[in-house]
């Protein structure tokens, strides 16, 4: 008895912390990909500042950016909980921290992201701003960071089998490559913003991931 308990309780919790991380990375990965679906685009033409005020006043803006923040949210969620689970090892584990932070992060840029709507009237004579310099650094560093920690952590996970598998790694690599590029070079072309539907991918990582993750639950 004194020796099984803890065994028990040990596997008690890591498939409580799989039914967590489950949830929480597919509830986050369906938002991502409807608040990208959803996400207002522009009609090409002005300079940077221009097409970021044509966005901002779009009615789609809160919606869209408020399931992306819902996503990152959940995403940050999902992988402390991975961290936690007890059977990564101790190098799995530490990379999951590493990842989860830098989506804490990534979910206070969104809603930075998000709010930056209230001063659109300040960007509508296509002059640079405070705010429109803050945007595009934030979707530069910050965005670009975010895609590269899932990139990480699908490729890691999927090789070890502790997030899952083959197959979403390759979804997870696709995907975050594709929104990283298309994020870290926003400020200064519009050649790679194609590449951004192609970044859905994420959340169709994030949904397999999370589903095998809550049937690991049992």
């Amino acid at each position: 008895m004194s020796t099984s308990a803890p065994v028990v309780n040990r596997t008690s919790a890591i498939s409580r912390l799989n039914r967590v991380s489950g949830i929480c990375l597919a509830l986050g990965g369906i938002a991502f990909i409807a608040g990208g679906a959803t996400h207002p685009g522009d009609s090409g033409e002005g300079n940077k500042v221009q097409q970021l005020h044509e966005m901002l006043v779009q009615p789609s803006w809160y919606p869209s950016h408020t399931l992306l923040l819902l996503s990152m949210g959940l995403f940050t969620v999902g992988i402390f909980a991975i961290s936690r689970r007890g059977d990564l090892g101790g190098s799995m584990a530490t990379a999951a921290k590493v990842v989860a932070i830098v989506n804490a992060l990534a979910t206070v840029g969104m809603a930075a992201h998000l709010f930056a709507a209230l001063e659109a009237d300040s960007l509508a004579a296509g002059q640079p701003t405070a705010i429109s310099t803050m945007q595009t650094w934030n979707e530069t560093i910050t965005d670009t960071l975010w895609a590269l920690s899932i990139v990480f952590l699908a490729v890691a996970g999927g090789l070890t089998r502790t997030v899952g598998n083959r197959i979403t790694l390759a979804l997870g690599l696709a995907g975050g490559v594709a929104f990283a590029l298309a994020s870290a070079t926003i400020a200064f072309t519009d050649r790679f913003d194609p590449l951004f539907p192609a970044g859905s991918l994420i959340g169709v990582w994030a949904a397999a991931a999370g589903v095998m993750a809550y049937r690991r639950a049992g």
